[in-house]
């Protein structure tokens, strides 16, 4: 096996106990950035689609909330009307 082909080889956390065993940092260091990365890049993809999905839900699921200013109300005191009368004021 090549060099190259080596190094595209998908690496698992096995090989990381092994190389240490073997007493070979240059293999274990390789293998744990190559586990770390890929799951480091899965976990973004993820979340990536998590926020997209998020983000666009809450825009057709909810109408926009337009919030109005309130308006000045002009309350009157009430005044009860007076008695009318059949009386004549002379």
């Amino acid at each position: 096996m090549s060099e190259e082909q080596r190094q595209q080889q998908e690496f698992k956390t096995v090989d990381i106990v092994d190389f240490s065993m073997q007493n070979n940092p240059m293999k274990v260091n390789d293998a744990f950035n190559q586990l770390i990365s890929s799951k480091v890049v899965d976990m973004l993809a993820t979340k990536k689609q998590e926020v997209s999905n998020n983000m666009f839900a809450d825009r057709e699921d909810e109408p926009e909330e337009i919030q109005a200013e309130p308006e000045e109300v002009v309350t009157e005191p009430i005044t009860e009307p007076e008695e009318e009368t059949t009386e004549v004021q002379v």
